[in-house]
């Protein structure tokens, strides 16, 4: 019995590992356009939320489907995000060029900035995969629980910048570092990030239970 148990528990340790390293491989041939990576991080997530709550059906399939579908509003989100990127980083030089004092508050300013921009990615992809909305409602909210959930906007910041100054640390780290990307450090992030994530997205399925309780107690009322 112990045998069998153990082989079952180390078949499904092995199981999640290359599903892992599947979807890793599917989100960077599917950002390779780079105009994708927006639809490819939801498809990522759409299947990795799954994935943690032991729902995983056929990775290929759900992958392509949930690209499919949020194509288009991942797309426009993701575009949205680079523009902003892209100013920031032009103001954040322009304020590295200036005098000691003006030039360090405008730094902080900015690094703020981009403490926020930073978070509402992470959110607003995930958001995107569980939940149908419009493109405001969903940077909106994105915003939100980068504030209200701030330790676990934290968490999730800390694993990403973590990830990318390690990998970034010297020319012999990268290179260990770029092969590791390509077959499981996403999908690593994106596991370790779906996990809090479930926590995080509780706020929207209690207020979903209110209503629908709510509903419920009005149709009841009224059958009366």
């Amino acid at each position: 019995m112990r045998f069998n148990l153990m082989d079952n528990v180390v078949m499904r340790a092995l199981s999640k590992i290359c599903d892992m390293v599947f979807l890793n491989v599917l989100w960077v041939i599917c950002s390779i356009p780079i105009v994708t990576i927006g639809a490819s991080t939801t498809a990522l997530y759409t299947v990795m939320l799954k994935l943690v709550r032991n729902e995983e059906g056929y990775i290929f399939r759900s992958f392509f489907r949930a690209f499919k579908e949020n194509f288009k509003q991942s797309t426009l989100i993701w575009l949205i995000i680079a523009a902003f990127s892209v100013v920031w980083w032009v103001d954040f030089r322009i304020a590295g060029m200036m005098g000691a004092g003006v030039g360090e508050v405008l730094r902080i300013i900015f690094l703020i900035v981009a403490f926020l921009l930073l978070s509402v990615t992470i959110y607003v992809f995930p958001l995107t995969a569980r939940y149908e909305n419009k493109i405001s409602a969903t940077l909106k909210n994105a915003l939100i629980l980068t504030i209200a959930k701030l330790p676990y906007t934290l968490l999730m910041v800390a694993v990403v910048v973590v990830a990318v100054l390690a990998s970034l640390w010297n020319t012999m780290m990268l290179m260990i570092a770029l092969p590791l990307w390509f077959l499981f450090m996403v999908s690593l992030i994106a596991w370790i990030n779906s996990y809090l994530l479930r926590r995080v997205f509780t706020v929207f399925e209690q207020n979903e239970d209110d209503i629908e309780a709510g509903e419920k107690g009005k149709s009841t009322e009224e059958n009366k």
